[in-house]
């Protein structure tokens, strides 16, 4: 049986697709009570994707994390990483043993560069081979219309990758497996950082002709990022789990980062959105963390838009003139 931790909008599109691929009973652990009871009374979510009905017979829906993960055996991961220590941390460091772990998050935890395979990996001795990433390109929204998507499942294990992978696959959701976890992850973590980018060029009033630029500037850097640090065999930067994921995430109005992006170019302060919207934008952090990892590889010059995202965010560089910049010495 599998557990799903975690209760916003991609946790609850998670459960759509396994309550739609699988007869067994899924268990799902939320963080609030009332929102735990109102899914096991409705069969729907009262805080995300509204208008998803769900089975609540094959639910099992707690905030009792400890009995959620003790009644599974696979446990998937749909928590933000600014959260993933704090949820976690309430399990005593032996719980997860024994458990395939399947991590749905994108980016780093927010005061160190660790990623979340790392992090259980490290804090909760998993064995690599038991732990999978889950990427896309994806956005719950667009799950919740059963409109096309595609997920690649990634573990150093390729038989564990092609079982999350049929998990997952229905008649809308297109799977793919890969084996490289690190280069997925590390993906994972920056291009949610050049959607800010891109949202920064549309709050300043720059069209799409711009985003088309900083989208292809952003896949470049996200190369030398994977290249120099895990280079792997094989790997095609133009994979979906790499340039698909950048785009949608740089494009998409469903984007929480490239909504950031446009919220900080006027003006705004990324608390203030956060505390407005009710939602975090994982780049906010990754970005911290992404410049440290240049910095730890000597590579800050080879990514330029991210480090510009960084200045604006964390050193209160302004945004038109590092935009601009970017305009006329890089892009």
């Amino acid at each position: 049986m599998i557990a799903v931790i975690g209760s916003g909008s991609w946790a609850t599109a998670i459960v759509k697709i396994l309550q739609e691929n699988n007869t067994q009973r899924v268990n799902w652990w939320v963080r609030d009570k009332a929102v735990a009871d109102g899914i096991n009374a409705t069969g729907r979510n009262p805080k995300h994707l509204t208008g998803v009905q769900l089975d609540p017979s094959r639910l099992h829906v707690s905030d009792n994390l400890q009995a959620i993960v003790d009644a599974s055996g696979d446990i998937l991961l749909a928590v933000p990483s600014a959260y993933i220590d704090k949820v976690l941390s309430q399990l005593p460091k032996q719980a997860l043993q024994g458990h395939r772990i399947i991590s749905a998050v994108k980016g780093t935890l927010p005061d160190c560069c660790m990623s979340i395979s790392q992090y259980v990996e490290q804090e909760f001795n998993v064995a690599p081979v038991d732990i999978c990433v889950v990427s896309g390109p994806s956005h719950a929204e667009e799950v919740a219309n059963d409109m096309p998507t595609y997920l690649t499942a990634a573990s150093r294990n390729e038989s564990f990758a092609a079982e999350v992978a049929a998990m997952l696959h229905s008649r809308y959701i297109i799977t793919a497996v890969s084996t490289d976890i690190d280069g997925v992850e590390r993906c994972g973590l920056a291009k949610n950082i050049y959607a800010i980018a891109a949202g920064i060029g549309s709050g300043l009033g720059y069209g799409d002709n711009l985003n088309a630029v900083l989208t292809a500037g952003a896949i470049r850097e996200i190369d030398s990022l994977i290249d120099k640090g895990l280079p792997f065999p094989g790997r095609n930067i133009l994979d979906n789990c790499y340039l698909g994921d950048l785009i949608v995430t740089c494009w998409s109005r469903h984007s929480r980062n490239r909504a950031l992006g446009e919220a900080v170019a006027k003006g705004e302060k990324p608390e203030a959105v956060f505390a407005r919207t009710g939602s975090i934008a994982e780049g906010y952090y990754s970005v911290r963390n992404l410049h440290r990892i240049a910095k730890s590889l000597d590579i800050a010059d080879k990514i330029p838009i991210a480090e510009a995202v960084y200045r604006i965010l964390y050193k209160q560089a302004d945004p038109r003139t590092e935009m601009q910049h970017l305009i006329d010495t890089v892009l």
